[in-house]
């Protein structure tokens, strides 16, 4: 049998919800749902459209939390995948045309090498991945070379210590190697991953090749 209303009490439950949870979710919507039909005017009972109007809007709701889930589950799944695949690649070793490195308040001394006499860009990167100074070199000659860096940008200010990354640029058909040798690890970071090669983190965007 149903009761009928006194007072405000079909606002009251609607009002709770809101004022405790600002986004309704399926189970608040099918709450709401159900004490409008319990509290309804038995003289003036809830219209058979109305009805199948909220009946719809729950079913469409439920559905889109559904599809929400599952694209989630479809993301993780995807990421564990691109993990196991990075993984496989452990042992093997690679070069790389940059790597991480920190700075300290002296500066930093950036390491690589040349297969043939060159000029050489060396890019300085930041942790939100802006090139932050460009250092330009004239040819160099084959071999292990350096670039060193005084921990200034563009602009002549002084850059805080921390982690930085730097990519070196060879012309003339040369390559630059700033990394090479066995991967020995990997970490997830961001939407992707990072290798290290002993201590050294390197980066699979300036990866040159496997062997």
């Amino acid at each position: 049998m149903i009761e009928p209303v006194i007072g405000n009490t079909a606002a009251s439950p609607a009002a709770s919800a809101n004022a405790g949870n600002k986004t309704l979710g399926k189970d608040d919507f099918l709450k709401l749902l159900i004490t409008q039909l319990r509290n309804q005017d038995p003289l003036n009972p809830l219209d058979q459209n109305q009805f199948l109007a909220q009946t719809a809007q729950f079913t469409s709701l439920e559905n889109l939390q559904n599809i929400s889930t599952q694209l989630t589950e479809m993301k993780q799944l995807s990421s564990a995948s691109s993990f196991a695949q990075n993984a496989s690649l452990l042992g093997k070793t690679a070069r790389f045309t940059g790597r991480d490195f920190t700075l300290g308040s002296a500066g930093a001394v950036l390491p690589f090498s040349l297969d043939r006499e060159a000029a050489v860009d060396v890019d300085i990167i930041d942790a939100k991945g802006s090139v932050v100074r460009k250092l330009s070199s004239q040819k160099l000659d084959a071999g292990s070379q350096a670039v060193s860096w005084n921990g200034r940008d563009g602009a002549g200010d002084a850059l805080p210590p921390g982690l930085y990354h730097y990519r070196v640029t060879a012309y003339g058909g040369a390559q630059a190697v700033a990394a090479e040798g066995a991967l020995t690890g990997l970490s997830p970071e961001g939407a992707g991953v990072v290798y290290r090669i002993g201590d050294t983190v390197v980066r699979p965007q300036d990866l040159i090749d496997i062997n």
